[in-house]
């Protein structure tokens, strides 16, 4: 688990800059949008990053404090939240024409 700690805390603060570049293009797209719930786009938007972030920090608390179950949970985290991240915003685009 002491490897799969490693890889993840890598892949996350990747995930975290990569997230960061997503909630710059995220914001850009949603102040166009005129659907009712871009004000909850805009605070999700910004949650991106921050998923990545629990996740690597989380997983080594996890790892140190011995709860293995909860160590594949906090490794989907961040990739669970994008995929709902992106449908929402796939959503929004289609209300929108």
């Amino acid at each position: 688990m002491f490897w799969t700690a490693i890889i993840n805390s890598l892949i996350c603060l990747l995930g975290a800059i990569g997230g960061g570049f997503v909630t710059v293009g995220s914001t850009i797209s949603i102040a166009n949008m005129t659907v009712p719930w871009a004000p909850i786009l805009l605070g999700a938007a910004f949650l991106v990053p921050v998923m990545f972030v629990i996740s690597g920090i989380g997983v080594w608390i996890a790892l140190l404090t011995q709860y293995s179950q909860l160590i594949t949970g906090l490794m989907v985290l961040p990739w669970a939240y994008a995929v709902v991240f992106v449908a929402m915003m796939l959503i929004s685009f289609r209300v929108m024409r």
